[in-house]
């Protein structure tokens, strides 16, 4: 599982923005002036999926501060070296929402990955028809409180996403469904994990992703597999709104 849940981390990205043009980022990346606003995951090559509020949030605090479009950024992090670690951004080249307003799914397209981390990061392997039943073990690896938990005295003190451990503790509209529409999971959530993927622990494939929570102690999830996915991306595919 560790083996997995690290290829599972490297398709993981912080989707926000920086404060500063990229040049001046360069050129200490120990200061914290990138600012995470939500989580999405990788599920085609250079395609992620993460909730259509985190995208609308991304828009109006653009809207807001004024940053350019090529401050619009996805962070990757991934092993580099033998005890080393990578960090990459990918720009937002298009993004939309699929057209069932009920669901709060964004699916953005990246701009190329860094070459050194080609090979690493892969979309991750999602759900088919296996049922999911009440007490299975899940994790949800995402950011939360954002970019709270990598800053610290004004300096970036530690990167990448984080990983917490639950169980499936009721489906929605009720325990029995064969195909639900929500999870909701006993496992803390809080702001910037909107869009983390939800995975089971025994064979790391993604179930849901994680949109809203209830007091930090429960957690809300949209239920995803392949067949759904692949026709929200014929969707995205289509012309629609940039």
């Amino acid at each position: 599982m560790k083996e997995s849940l690290r290829e599972l981390r490297n398709g993981v990205c912080g989707i926000g923005y920086l404060t500063v043009p990229m040049e001046e980022y360069s050129k200490d990346p120990t200061r914290p002036f990138f600012k995470v606003v939500g989580t999405g995951f990788l599920v085609r090559t250079t395609t992620i999926l993460t909730n259509r509020h985190v995208i609308e949030l991304m828009l109006s605090t653009q809207r807001d501060t004024g940053f350019s479009d090529n401050q619009r950024l996805l962070m990757f992090v991934y092993p580099q070296g033998e005890f080393g670690m990578g960090v990459g951004f990918a720009k937002m080249k298009k993004f939309g929402y699929i057209t069932d307003p009920s669901l709060d799914v964004g699916i953005c397209e990246v701009g190329p990955l860094p070459e050194e981390a080609l090979g690493q990061i892969k979309p991750l392997d999602l759900r088919k028809d296996e049922r999911l039943t009440i007490g299975d073990p899940i994790a949800v690896c995402g950011y939360p409180y954002g970019h709270s938990m990598l800053h610290k005295n004004s300096k970036v003190y530690r990167w990448g996403p984080v990983v917490q451990q639950g169980f499936i503790s009721a489906l929605s509209p009720f325990d029995t469904a064969k195909e639900p529409e929500e999870i909701l999971l006993d496992v803390r959530a809080a702001g910037g994990m909107s869009g983390a993927p939800v995975f089971r622990l025994d064979d790391g494939k993604i179930i849901g992703i994680l949109h809203s929570t209830w007091e930090a102690t429960t957690a809300l999830a949209l239920t995803i597999r392949q067949e759904a996915v692949d026709a929200w991306l014929k969707q995205h595919d289509a012309p629609i709104s940039t």
